[in-house]
Order: structure tokens, then sequence, then C-alpha cells
């Protein structure tokens, strides 16, 4: 036992140091971290730019977004620009009753009007932008197109008329008029072939407008009064100087 008392002695005081040690940590103040100097917030100048090609960032909850174009808003074609012509045809009537056909061929038009008695009217002009400007004799038309119809007014005289015409299926010739030949010769006339299959015309003949007789748009003729009478299909040109 004698031995043992250094040793326990030597436990004792080693214990004792510890804990002793550990109380002065515990009471000892703890030491506030460093100071650290805030920075001010950046400013937009000081952001650096977005990289090229970077998307533009999206708008927050609440944000309003640009203003768009205005309603009904169009775009003005820029001077110069070609315009824009069609190959087209259109069949219909005026509101006075008398029929229509107007067929287009790279801008350039010609309308035939006619009763299908003894009324007819031959029109040439232009069919481009949307815009019908065609002149006859004495007369002059007006109008608007698009891809399924055309509607405008006709003025004959003094007298003004509307008209509303069907835009054709197809390329058929929806204008016929006798030939060149013919007309020198004193014999002129006009047919308009609808797309239902029906006709309608008027043809001078001894100096005399009479309805036209059907015609054979296969051969492109009929026959009045025994004679073969040759008709061809309109196909417009432009007017010189246009």
């Amino acid at each position: 036992m004698k031995r043992m008392t250094p040793l326990l002695t030597l436990v004792t005081g080693a214990g004792m140091a510890a804990v002793l040690f550990a109380m002065s940590a515990q009471a000892a103040p703890t030491a506030a971290p460093p100071k650290v100097d805030a920075a001010p917030p950046a400013s937009a100048a000081d952001a650096p730019p977005a990289p090229s090609g970077s998307q533009p960032p999206e708008l927050s909850p609440g944000a309003s977004a640009p203003p768009s174009a205005a309603p009904g808003a169009t775009d003005v074609p820029a001077a110069g620009t070609p315009e824009q012509k069609v190959d087209a045809s259109w069949t219909g009537r005026l509101n006075n009753g008398a029929s229509i056909a107007i067929t287009s061929r790279d801008g350039a038009a010609e309308a035939y009007v006619c009763d299908g008695k003894d009324m007819e009217l031959w029109l040439r002009g232009t069919a481009a932008d949307g815009k019908l400007a065609l002149d006859g004799k004495n007369a002059k038309l007006t109008g608007t197109f698009d891809g399924s119809e055309a509607t405008g007014k006709l003025t004959i005289g003094g007298d003004t008329t509307t008209f509303t015409a069907k835009a054709t299926a197809g390329t058929a010739p929806v204008v016929y008029r006798a030939t060149p030949q013919l007309r020198d010769a004193g014999v002129d006339g006009g047919w308009i072939l609808r797309p239902d299959g029906t006709q309608i015309g008027v043809l001078t003949w001894n100096g005399r407008p009479i309805p036209a007789p059907p015609l054979d748009p296969a051969f492109g003729t009929t026959i009045v009064e025994g004679l073969t009478v040759t008709a061809r299909p309109v196909i417009p040109a432009p007017e010189p100087g246009r």
C-alpha cells in the first residue's frame, strides 16, 4: 500500500489540474469577430455587361411588358418595293344586274361587262398590290381584290354602280372575244364563261348588238346566221407606257 500512495497522489493532482484548466477557459470572455467594412451596393452602372448572345432577363411578377404595336397597324412598303402582281380571274355581277368578268396576267388586267342583250363594255388597266384600276370608253373601274373576291365600283358616264366578283378556280379562261380579223370586218363580241358552265355575252352583228349565241370553248367558235364566228380567250398584256 505504501508503494501505491505516490501513484495515487500523482493521478489525483493531474485530474485536479485538468478541472482547473477547463474552468478557467469557460470563464474567459469570448473574443469578438473582426469587424469587416460592408461594401456599398453595386450600382447599375457598375454591373458587368451581359455576355454576347445572352438572353434578356425575364420580367419579374408585376412588371409591365413593353408596349406592343398598335392594333391594326400595317407595314408600309418601302420605297422601290416591286408591285405584287397576280394571275387570276373573277366573275360576278353589278348591282344593276349586269355581269362582269375580270382577268389578270402579270399585273395587266382586262374586264368585260355586259347585260346579255345590247350593252357591253371593255376595260383595260392593272391589277396589282390588291388594287384594280381599269379604264374603258367613257368608263372607269376601281376596286380591290384578294384570293377570294374582287369588289369595287364602275362609273359609266355619270352613273356609278358597284360590283362583287368571285375568284375562279383553275386556269380556264373566263372571257372570250371575237378575233381581230372579225373586229376589223365590223363583227365584235364578248362572252363570259361562268364557273357553273353558263355563258352570257353580246355580239355586234350587222352594226347592232344582239345576245351572243353560245360559244364552244373547245373550238372557240359559234354560228350566227349560218356563218362561223371565231373567238379567242382574252389574255391581258401591259399597255404601252405601263
